[in-house]
């Protein structure tokens, strides 16, 4: 599957995993604007635990605001970005192209 993990160094990082496996994901200074370096592992979580890590992110860096219109709040990232221990929000590409499909529907 692919999923997007939010905040991670600053930033909105597209990784391949599958859920539940480890994996290890590095994205270069040319692609991401410095390097990026993701391991660990994408999990289901509780729709609390998304919405109080999603909060954190928005408090922490505001340029996010945006993710707390994610719908489906089913998904985390627990690892390391560029060696620091972190759980971060997360979403899988079908659910965002369903949410901005719903916005784009909606905005006409």
């Amino acid at each position: 599957m692919k999923f997007f993990i939010y905040n991670a160094a600053g930033l909105t990082v597209p990784v391949e995993a599958e859920p539940g496996i480890p994996f290890k994901f590095r994205c270069s200074e040319e692609d991401c604007g410095k390097v990026v370096v993701i391991e660990g592992v994408i999990r289901n979580t509780s729709e609390e635990e998304f919405s109080r890590l999603v909060n954190a992110v928005v408090d922490a860096n505001p340029s996010f605001t945006r993710i707390r219109e994610i719908a489906e709040k089913t998904w985390v990232f627990d690892g390391k970005v560029n060696g620091e221990d972190v759980t971060l929000p997360a979403e899988s590409f079908d659910e965002f192209a369903k949410r901005f499909l719903e916005e784009v529907l909606v905005l006409q």
